[in-house]
Parts: C-alpha cells; sequence; structure tokens
C-alpha cells in the first residue's frame, strides 16, 4: 500500500513521509527537488526498508500535475498528503506579480485538482490537506496567502461533505496549524508572534487525526481558540491581529 505526498522535501511533508514509513507504508514523493527527494529516499529505504517512487515535479504547472496523475494511477493508494505551498509576507504591493501567481499555482491551483483527483478515484483512503490557521479570516500583509487557504479549507470542506452524501469511504482531514518550525517562513520571509510548533509533532498529531478522519488538524491548543475566535470576531478585528502578529524578518 502506498501514500502519496507531495512538498516531500522538507517541513511537514518530509515528516509525514517518515510517519508513514514506520507505519508500514510504500511512498510516492513528489517536490521541485530531486536531491532532496533523494535524500528522503535514501533515509527512508535505509531506515524502514520501504519501496519509495520519486517524482520530481513542479505542480505549480498544469502538465507536471497531469504527469503526476498518469504516473501514479497503476499504484494502490491509501493516503494522500496534499501538502505541497508557499507563502510571502508584504504589502500587496511588495509581492511581485509571479510571486503571487507562483502562490495562486500552488496554494490554489495544485493543491484544488490534487484534492479533486484523488477523492475521486480512490477508495477506502485517507487525504490530509495542509490548509492553514490563516484559512479563517483575510490577512493584511499576506493577503494573497491568506486567500489562497480559505479557498483550499473551502473547497475542502465542500468534498469532505459531498463525499458523505456519495457514501464514499474517503476521509479528509484539514491541516490548520499556526506557524510551524520550517523553512516556509524563511522562503516567506516572516516571523511572527506565535511561537511555532516542531514539524514532526504537527506532522505525528495530524496523521493521527488523518487516521480518525476528522475534518480538522490544529496541533496546539492556543492555536485551536485562536480559530474558534477568528470564526466569530467581526473581520476588522480579525485583520489588525494579522497585521501585527506578522512581519518581515530583519536582513
Amino acid at each position: 500500500m502506498y501514500a502519496l505526498i507531495t512538498g516531500a522535501s522538507s517541513g511537514i511533508g518530509y515528516e509525514c513521509a517518515k510517519i508513514l514509513a514506520n507505519k508500514g507504508y510504500d511512498l510516492i514523493i513528489t517536490a521541485r527537488s530531486i536531491d532532496k527527494l533523494n535524500k528522503l529516499s535514501d533515509e527512508i529505504k535505509s531506515t524502514y526498508n520501504k519501496d519509495v517512487v520519486i517524482l520530481p515535479l513542479d505542480i505549480s504547472k498544469k502538465e507536471s500535475i497531469n504527469e503526476l496523475f498518469d504516473k501514479t494511477k497503476d499504484y494502490k493508494i491509501e493516503v494522500v498528503i496534499n501538502n505541497a505551498g508557499l507563502g510571502k509576507v508584504g504589502m500587496f504591493y511588495e509581492v511581485t506579480d509571479d510571486e503571487d501567481y507562483n502562490m495562486i499555482n500552488i496554494n490554489v491551483t495544485a493543491m484544488h485538482m490534487v484534492l479533486k483527483h484523488y477523492a475521486e478515484v480512490l477508495d477506502n483512503a485517507y487525504i490530509l490537506t495542509v490548509a492553514s490557521i490563516a484559512s479563517f479570516c483575510p490577512g493584511p500583509k499576506m493577503a494573497t496567502y491568506y486567500a489562497t487557504k480559505n479557498y483550499i479549507r473551502s473547497y475542502a470542506e465542500a468534498l469532505r461533505f459531498e463525499l458523505k452524501k456519495m457514501k464514499k469511504n474517503v476521509g479528509i482531514t484539514i491541516l490548520a496549524p499556526g506557524p510551524v518550525n520550517t523553512n516556509f517562513n524563511d522562503t516567506a520571509n516572516v516571523t511572527f508572534t506565535l511561537k511555532g510548533v516542531a514539524a514532526d509533532k504537527c506532522a505525528s498529531y495530524a496523521i493521527k487525526r488523518m487516521f480518525k478522519k476528522k475534518k480538522f488538524a490544529t496541533p496546539k491548543w492556543s492555536v485551536r481558540w485562536a480559530t474558534r475566535f477568528m470564526r466569530i470576531l467581526p473581520h476588522r478585528t480579525s485583520m489588525r491581529i494579522c497585521y501585527k502578529s506578522q512581519s518581515k524578518k530583519q536582513k
């Protein structure tokens, strides 16, 4: 039985790969960096003696998404970790058009298509899709990133509802952590006032929730309470909090 992991080269995806291999799954791992995928593959094979299929793909491109679907169609997949994503801090005019396009292509289009495709073709399966605490409100200073995470949470919730109506045995769990200590923060050039959670702990908690087919996985109590407040607070108030909670890293 295989687990498919997008964005597997680092962070949450990397830790999910190790946890799932330890649980007995063979892996299909994809990301852009072939070197990082090879490193992960070597670690999995030497530590857990599991099969690892490497697919170095840039799923911000439509042809790469189609290639992913085509190359995985003959594998018996039971778990999908829909994890690829990126962000950027800054006022809207400070984020370049290319950075916006990349965020939308990966955080929305790619994650949407992966979620849609595997929810349709799999049965008796589990899907973990990575959203964020950012998915519960607009986010000044990370406006595009917050908007993309709002989208994927909303879409995942709708698919979860539809699958239940279809009586299809595919669980969708939405991971909505606060800050996680990964290289995302470096790529986004952002620091947060909330203390980050370790990627391995985040992944472990998320996978436990996924196998129970829970709707949400939010690793820290403080973040769970924050998400509840964000759902009931007026958007004007939540946006003020967001605006103050993140800032550019000092060069």
